[in-house]
């Protein structure tokens, strides 16, 4: 957790990242994601959850953005708190890599 300490101070919302400068995410960046997703760290190992990444046309959540990270949980005692957490690593991650 500690290498995205710099991101902090770099972070957007995010339901902002979008495209912004006419970039476009490329096919290994959208696999690096998928691929460090299962290295965050859950609050509640017991709680199993997953991410899905659509083209923001085919999510029922509508933006500007090129792609909706959906994040999934079983309901468990405590799934929010849970799902939130590792929201905020993924979100992170993702300003660290220059993504949003």
């Amino acid at each position: 957790m500690k290498q995205y300490f710099p991101a902090l101070f770099k972070r957007r919302a995010f339901h902002s990242f979008k495209d912004v400068g006419g970039t476009v995410i490329s096919q290994d960046e959208l696999d690096d994601i998928e691929r460090v997703y299962p290295s965050f760290k859950p609050l509640y190992k017991d709680i199993e959850t997953a991410i899905r990444i659509v083209p923001t046309k085919d999510a029922s959540y509508k933006s500007e953005a090129e792609y909706c990270i959906l994040i999934y949980s079983e309901k468990k005692d405590n799934y929010l708190m849970n799902v939130g957490y590792i929201g905020e690593q993924l979100d992170l991650y993702l300003v660290s890599k220059n993504i949003g």
